[in-house]
């Protein structure tokens, strides 16, 4: 558990998300992403901020990863206070990009989200800088989960001991699992986040490492009474 401890405070806890759809998605990405690079450019202490698009739909997500809520809620009053810089990257924004850059893009905020992330529920190989591997490993793959009514301490125990016998067989990848605070898919109450470095490298992965868990007994005890169900799935990419 240290070590645990120690891989995940090398990444902030907390990820507050803005979800936007847009009839032009590239577009809408491109504009987004000026605004991020302008972002972490004058904000005086900018979180870890980044660019999710879904590889399958229209839909891309804004957030940044803050060491807390009160963080975030710090963040944000700074930002647009009257003498914050908000107001001054907004007008630097339209000097680059015009006063109507997103015309046409047809985006929509859907809704905001903010998760916390479980360490004890996710999973970094030992040896692997975190920090260095999310860059690497651009493709995620998100998994909204339900559990079953009253199963939650049994759900947890059994990705703990999943965790385990990954470690055992030799399985080397990155999984972050995350609970929402608001938001989030409807009825779920997990999120399990896993890197590749592609999708097409990351389900190469994963074949191998379904091969060796079904040949496994203690895998398959684990695997044996399901109490838990997938409520949505994404494959998205990632820009930071």
């Amino acid at each position: 558990m240290v070590f645990s401890v120690s891989i995940f405070s090398q990444i902030p806890p907390i990820v507050v998300v803005t979800e936007f759809e847009a009839q032009d998605q590239e577009k809408a990405f491109q504009l987004l992403n000026d605004l991020k690079e302008l972002e972490k450019s004058m904000a005086p202490t900018p979180p870890r901020i980044f660019i999710l698009r879904e590889m399958d739909g229209n839909t891309v997500y804004m957030g940044r990863a803050f060491n807390s809520l009160a963080e975030h809620t710090k963040y944000n009053e700074e930002r647009w206070a009257d003498d914050g810089w908000g107001s001054e990257m907004r007008t630097k924004f339209r000097e680059k990009n015009g006063s109507g850059a997103f015309d046409g893009t047809g985006i929509d905020v859907v809704m905001n989200h903010a998760y916390r992330m479980i360490p004890e529920l996710s999973y970094v190989p030992e040896g692997m800088d975190l920090n260095e591997e999310l860059p690497k490993n651009p493709y995620r793959r998100h998994v909204s989960i339900a559990v079953n009514w009253g199963e939650r301490n049994t759900f947890m125990n059994n990705i703990k001991a999943g965790i385990e016998n990954d470690k055992k067989l030799g399985n080397k990848y990155i999984r972050l699992m995350l609970r929402p605070i608001f938001g989030g898919e409807d009825n779920a109450d997990f999120m399990m986040v896993v890197l590749g470095e592609s999708r097409a490298g990351y389900f190469t992965g994963l074949e191998k490492r379904t091969a060796k868990r079904e040949a496994d007994g203690d895998w398959q005890k684990i695997q044996a009474n399901p109490i838990a169900s997938w409520v949505n799935e994404e494959s998205l990419m990632i820009t930071y």
